[in-house]
């Protein structure tokens, strides 16, 4: 076992089942639980204890992160006595036993409890509970950014203070690579006024300082007691020293250059020298010592690395190790590409010593891609978790004012394209532009995207506009499928979906396929059956399925299916123009195998004519 593996914690059997779901979902590899393995379960993964709390406290600072499969009063009862510090503490995250509510407990930010808890709530459908301020109130966390970037806090008693500045709107600056802001707050959701990339050089008028850097700044003691330092891991140390150097003459001479320059340690990254330097005892003790590993390189790679910047070639080091120069060239290839010597060779007594800085690739850098989503009926219920995965993860959500506000929970903190209707073309062609741009954008349609949706347009549009983005279409519950389940089983077998809108297909067209489905005995599922201004299709859908089929065939009339407002009528094909009905109903009409059983419409498969 190690740090990097998340353990899940389970009491009865009943939460067994959940835990190996979840495991299944982020790759866990260990559940404890304290019965016998139940048969046919993928035993291995299994540790059985015989007492919770013993077995807890032997393994709480053994793995990264904890899932709690249980009430949360257990768990805050146990953990308590082993917590030390939230800036190595492990995430715990509590889920109840039926998987409804996943709850943030312990190391929101720095231990990724709260990235954790929301991944597992759109995995599994469920409710993330997150109570950490800055979250509640759609502020940064600046210990989430430096999780983020593997970087290390300084000053840890300062992270208070920082986030106490931005939940009350006080100005703070941020002194960073610029890479880094425009990342993180140029394309998201939100661009926090409170946060700033100052141009100026008067620091005075910031109520607080967040310094994600390698460098040691000279600050006045009034600034200095407002700042917190972030030291990104984006220093290669490339090493060379003489046979038998003692680790303390070599952390002397590294601190002194570090000192020298103004960096800080804590932002070293690695320690690279010559291979033929890599069981070099006082060498290898030093990198263990600030949890390295040393990496050497031949003589030929280090050769040939390009001297620019560099110094003059050491006659001594080529006489003896073949190596024209070992601490620069060291520290570059150790930095990987883009990296840039900033520190050229140092020497002091038995030891040379050079600096690269890394070019840092941040997390949050992206390519655009347009998602275009069906979000279901309506009821969040019944969105896929696919779907929730995807508004979650998405900088910009796209959709027509009425279905925006469907998912309104879910996108509190996202940028928003809407239009009314009507409007589908200047919608997407902003969803497509926004996607151009490096933003992950979801378009969003009710039912699902290829049925009646968006999912055709955006392609016809990206071939219009000569714009093309990656693009993935998620399916969802479709309106017709939302109404079949409400009425009973009436599609079990062929059937047909039929729009009535004339807005976008000719009326002589629609008025074909309603005489083609009539004679087909399949059933059919009319989306749009009226609107305020069209009402004589619904009069001849009837007419013509009449030549057809009994007038007591079976018809269900459902509304705002799984929405509020919901309402459902089951009539029969004489009777269901007397049915309420509008665009947002599914008219379902039976087939000749149609028929009621305990108030359900149900269309017979056929099973029993085997």
């Amino acid at each position: 076992m190690h740090r990097q593996d998340t353990a899940i914690w389970v009491l009865s059997r009943k939460a067994l089942g959940l835990g190996f779901k979840c495991a299944d979902l982020i790759h866990a590899r260990t559940i404890f639980a304290p019965l016998e393995p139940s048969e046919g379960h993928p035993n291995e993964r299994i540790i059985g204890f015989d007492r919770f709390t013993h077995c807890l406290s032997d393994q709480f600072h053994e793995f990264q992160a904890h899932i709690f499969i249980m009430a949360s009063g257990i768990v805050v009862r146990g953990i308590a006595p082993l917590l030390k510090d939230k800036t190595t503490d492990p995430a715990v995250v509590v889920m109840d036993e039926a998987g409804n509510h996943i709850i943030s407990l312990i190391s929101g930010h720095l231990g990724g409890a709260n990235e954790l808890s929301v991944r597992l709530a759109s995995l599994l459908g469920a409710d993330p509970v997150i109570t950490t301020a800055t979250d509640v109130n759609n502020t940064p966390a600046v210990d989430d950014i430096a999780r983020k970037i593997g970087a290390t806090i300084e000053n840890k008693e300062m992270i208070k203070k920082v986030a106490t500045c931005m939940l009350n709107q006080a100005p703070v600056a941020l002194i960073c690579d610029r890479l880094l802001f425009e990342n993180y707050y140029g394309n998201a959701t939100f661009r926090p006024d409170h946060l700033e990339l100052p141009e100026e050089t008067d620091l005075s008028s910031y109520s607080a300082l967040c310094l994600i850097t390698e460098k040691h700044y000279e600050l006045t003691e009034d600034l200095a007691a407002r700042s917190l330092f972030i030291r990104p891991p984006n220093l290669v140390v490339g090493i060379g020293c003489n046979k038998d150097t003692s680790q303390e003459e070599i952390t002397q001479a590294v601190n002194q250059v570090f000192r020298d320059h103004m960096l800080s340690l804590l932002s070293i990254a690695g320690v690279a020298t010559i291979d033929v330097k890599i069981n070099e005892p006082g060498l290898a003790a030093y990198a263990q010592s600030i949890s390295h590993k040393l990496q050497g390189y031949p003589a030929e790679e280090l050769n040939q690395v390009d001297a620019a910047n560099m110094s003059a070639p050491s006659v001594y080091a080529e006489k003896y190790v073949g190596a024209k120069r070992v601490a620069e060239p060291a520290a570059l290839l150790g930095a990987g590409p883009g990296g840039q010597l900033i520190i050229p060779k140092q020497k002091s007594g038995n030891v040379t010593v050079a600096v690269a800085l890394k070019k840092m690739v941040y997390p949050t850098s992206q390519k655009g891609k347009l998602f275009v989503v069906g979000i279901g009926p309506g009821d969040m219920d019944f969105m896929t978790a696919h779907a929730r995965r995807i508004l979650e993860n998405s900088d910009v959500i796209a959709g027509y004012k009425k279905y925006i506000d469907l998912i309104a929970p879910l996108i509190s903190k996202k940028e928003i394209i809407s239009t009314g209707m009507t409007k589908e073309i200047e919608r997407v062609d902003e969803a497509i532009r926004a996607a151009n741009k490096d933003k992950v954008v979801a378009l969003v349609c009710s039912g699902d995207a290829g049925i009646y949706g968006m999912a055709g347009l955006v392609y016809e549009r990206m071939q219009h506009i000569g714009i093309e983005v990656e693009t993935e279409v998620s399916p969802g519950v479709s309106a017709a499928i939302a109404a079949a389940s409400l009425l009973g089983a009436p599609l079990v077998n062929d059937f047909i979906t039929l729009s009535l809108s004339n807005l976008l297909t000719p009326t002589e067209t629609v008025i074909k396929r309603i005489e083609l489905a009539a004679a087909s005995d399949m059933v059919t599922a009319i989306y749009n059956p009226v609107s305020k201004k069209r009402t004589e299709l619904i009069h001849q859908l009837r007419s013509e399925f009449l030549k057809h089929r009994k007038n007591t065939t079976f018809v269900g009339v459902v509304t705002h299916a799984l929405r509020i407002g919901q309402k459902i009528q089951i009539s029969t094909l004489g009777d269901f123009l007397q049915c309420d009905m509008d665009m947002n109903s599914i008219i379902i009409i039976g087939n000749s195998d149609t028929g009621m059983i305990n108030d359900r419409m149900v269309t017979r498969r056929g099973y029993e004519r085997k």
